[in-house]
């Protein structure tokens, strides 16, 4: 089955694409979704159209992740974390709580999914934190673990 891809699908292609699917994935996936539609006469123009559109919306975004990279590359962040005796910390510091801070002290506001750390951090000190601004644009903030008793 010849279909058109409407949207980006994992594994299979972009959007415009017109792509050679096995019938069932087609007929029982990608139709009832609306990832894609039967490829039939004039839909080379559509494809393109759909292409140069996608084309236009992924250099818009790479321009603004771009700005924002260099807008907060190697700024510093503080955030305060609960310790207890003997330096224990109580919770830790997630992804949520970098976005919040940034947006706090920097005024500049970031979906926390970008902020790529792999697990809390639950210590004291300075740590530096990549950003996933883009698939081609990434920068690092640095945060400062400060106690708060």
């Amino acid at each position: 089955m010849r279909v058109m891809l409407t949207k980006d699908v994992a594994n299979v292609g972009k959007a415009g694409d017109v792509k050679e699917v096995t019938d069932g994935y087609g007929r029982n996936f990608l139709l009832p979704r609306k990832l894609a539609v039967p490829a039939r006469k004039g839909v080379e123009q559509e494809a393109k159209r759909l292409q140069d559109a996608a084309t236009k919306r992924e250099t818009k975004d790479r321009v603004a992740a771009q700005a924002l990279a260099d807008e907060i590359h190697n700024k510093t962040v503080v955030v305060r974390l609960k310790v207890g005796a003997e330096d224990k910390a109580f919770g830790s510091i997630t992804n949520q709580d970098i976005a919040t801070a940034l947006k706090a002290q920097h005024r500049v506001e970031i979906d926390r999914h970008k902020i790529d750390i792999k697990e809390p951090i639950k210590t004291l000190g300075e740590h530096q934190v990549p950003l996933k601004l883009h698939r081609d644009v990434a920068a690092h903030v640095n945060v400062i673990v400060t106690q708060d008793r």
